[in-house]
């Protein structure tokens, strides 16, 4: 795993040690290594790379964006976990031509298995390389325990809509002009740019935020708001979802893969590229108590697709299959 930043986003990380403790009884659980460097800078990537090349496990797991610490090892069954692969659009043409190279094509030449957290991200892993479709996985992400039902809807004067999340795919613009002139309060988990800040004074709307937040902190936002607008336009798998689910949080999301898929029937699905679309969902959900209820029952149905003793026993079925292949080599 990758060293993590304090109250940093890692969402990764976190699904998989809530997965080790559901460890089957009868299986050895997996030995955890955090690389001593945050993967910044060339230096530290290559001591990271270093550090991989030294353990001597039966199989070796790669999770987080260090795929690069997968290129050459060969010795070893190796497996990595791709989220998504967002990260390879951005930046110039140099950079992204980089990041294809040492964080996709040459890690996947020597990977046994990929895990992909959404049927979304094995499609686009499929469209990008020639790595054969059936050697990745689809093991959805596992939700933290930290995240649990509240007891009751909250009781806003004005209704509290919850948007998580500030870079170009959290779609902030786009659920600013859907809201702007509805008597809510937008409740941002992240800190605004200036620009921002400006676009959101701009709208008109009335809004708060607030950054860093722990897992519980994050919980009672959660549980203080009366709906999740999640419009986002790109995502490995969408966990802000499941955890609403989780919660008992009505949910808005996008009408295209993976939040459609991640989302179940637990969610109103509308187009995040059309604010009227998305107002209209927000008026919806608002106004009718009955579709409220509805989408709070068959959210927390859904979330159950990310039990963490499922993923255990997934992963653990996979390793044991990939020792026997390497041992029967």
């Amino acid at each position: 795993m990758r060293k993590p930043r304090s109250l940093g986003n890692f969402s990764i990380e976190t699904s998989y040690r809530t997965m080790h403790h559901a460890w089957p009884d009868t299986e050895v659980p997996p030995q955890v290594h955090v690389a001593s460097r945050f993967t910044s800078g060339l230096f530290n990537r290559w001591h990271i790379w270093k550090e991989v090349r030294k353990l001597s496990p039966l199989v070796i797991h790669i999770t987080g964006d260090v795929h690069f610490a997968a290129i050459g090892m060969n010795h070893k069954p190796m497996v990595l976990t791709i989220h998504d692969l967002g990260m390879l659009n951005e930046g110039n043409a140099i950079k992204r031509w980089l990041k294809n190279i040492f964080w996709l094509n040459l890690p996947l030449q020597s990977c046994h298995r990929i895990i992909a957290v959404s049927e979304e991200t094995k499609r686009d892993i499929v469209s990008r390389t020639s790595y054969p479709a059936e050697r990745i996985q689809v093991i959805p992400s596992v939700i933290s325990p930290a995240f649990q039902p509240r007891d009751s809807e909250p009781k806003n004067d004005i209704p509290r809509v919850l948007h998580i999340g500030l870079a170009d795919n959290k779609n902030l613009r786009g659920h600013a002009e859907a809201l702007a002139g509805l008597n809510v309060h937008l409740r941002i988990i992240g800190e605004p740019s200036a620009d921002q800040h400006s676009m959101l004074k701009g709208h008109g709307l009335d809004y708060s935020c607030a950054s860093k937040l722990s897992e519980s902190q994050l919980q009672t936002e959660y549980a203080k708001s009366d709906v999740l607008l999640f419009c986002s336009t790109l995502e490995g798998y969408g966990m802000p979802i499941i955890e609403a689910q989780t919660i008992g949080v009505p949910v808005i999301t996008s009408q295209k893969a993976p939040m459609n898929e991640t989302a179940g029937t637990g969610a109103l699905l509308v187009d995040p590229g059309q604010p009227s679309d998305i107002r209209k969902g927000v008026e919806q959900v608002l106004n009718d108590a009955t579709l409220r209820s509805q989408l709070i029952t068959a959210g927390k149905a859904n979330a159950q697709i990310c039990n963490a003793g499922a993923s255990a026993q997934r992963h653990a079925e996979l390793y044991d299959s990939l020792i026997k292949e390497w041992n029967a080599r």
